[in-house]
């Protein structure tokens, strides 16, 4: 992995981890850099940036503290976390595809380093909303296949686990669009299973793909995912498709599902 480093100058000595059992997800609540961060935890009288990893709106990665070291990102964790900050309000914003696929590939990288840790969001451990109501945690995890977190966020509504592709996938075996591998990952197999979904369209997988974009911070409604692509819904198909530099037409082809799948 690619982790751009920015030679920021420490007040002080790093202290480095003998264990690291979780790893912990922030997001930066503003538009900034790494350097602008390690400005404002120098100015809070840390020895400056308090994340390990930052990752920019754009997918680049960058170090802040040296991995091993230990942060100032979750009080009474710190020394046996990993801090991983996402620049960006995901409080009120969308991820970027780009940073979120970072994420994923972070999260795997971290599991693979780390494979005993916990995943968890900076709210599970403190007092905060951060990383924010629309921040993918679900998403990020299951790529990485952390089946502990992911038990704990099961049965969240509209925030798709890990086996939500696994679902997706099950569900056009079942309407027969396809005969692929129920694995839960996605790939051009799931792709090629997914039908294309019109503007009226009504069912299980129209319900499935609201939940994902319900996931990704589009509203379809009040309604939420009833399996009926009605007007909230196609504004939200219509809004992420803009988003993500195709076509606002409303219908959910090959192009649309490969951006909901995270494959483009």
């Amino acid at each position: 992995m690619n982790i751009i480093k920015h030679g920021l100058r420490f007040r002080g000595s790093f202290t480095y981890r003998n264990r690291t059992d979780e790893i912990i997800w922030h997001h930066a609540e503003a538009n900034c850099t790494v350097e602008d961060i390690h400005s404002w935890h120098l100015n809070n009288g840390w020895i400056g940036c308090g994340y390990n990893l930052i990752i920019y709106k754009d997918g680049t990665v960058h170090e802040g503290r040296p991995l091993n070291a230990v942060g100032a990102h979750a009080s009474g964790h710190n020394s046996r976390s990993v801090g991983v900050c996402c620049i960006g309000r995901y409080d009120i914003e969308t991820m970027p595809l780009a940073q979120l696929n970072a994420a994923k590939q972070v999260q795997a990288y971290l599991k693979g380093l780390y494979p005993g840790a916990v995943t968890k969001r900076h709210k599970d451990v403190n007092a905060t909303s951060c990383p924010g109501k629309n921040f993918p945690f679900s998403e990020i995890v299951g790529t990485a296949g952390d089946a502990s977190t992911e038990a704990s966020t099961a049965g969240q509504g509209t925030s798709p686990s890990g086996n939500w592709y696994a679902r997706l996938q099950a569900e056009c075996n079942a309407q027969g669009f396809s005969t692929q591998k129920v694995d839960g990952l996605p790939g051009p197999n799931t792709l090629a299973g997914c039908p294309q979904l019109g503007r009226n369209s009504r069912g299980r997988i129209t319900a499935l793909m609201q939940e994902r974009l319900i996931s990704l911070g589009y509203s379809c409604g009040p309604c939420g995912a009833d399996g009926i692509n009605g007007a909230g819904t196609q504004a939200a198909i219509k809004a992420f498709q803009r988003d993500y530099g195709l076509v606002a037409d409303g219908i959910v082809g090959p192009k649309t599902w490969s951006k909901l799948l995270g494959l483009s």
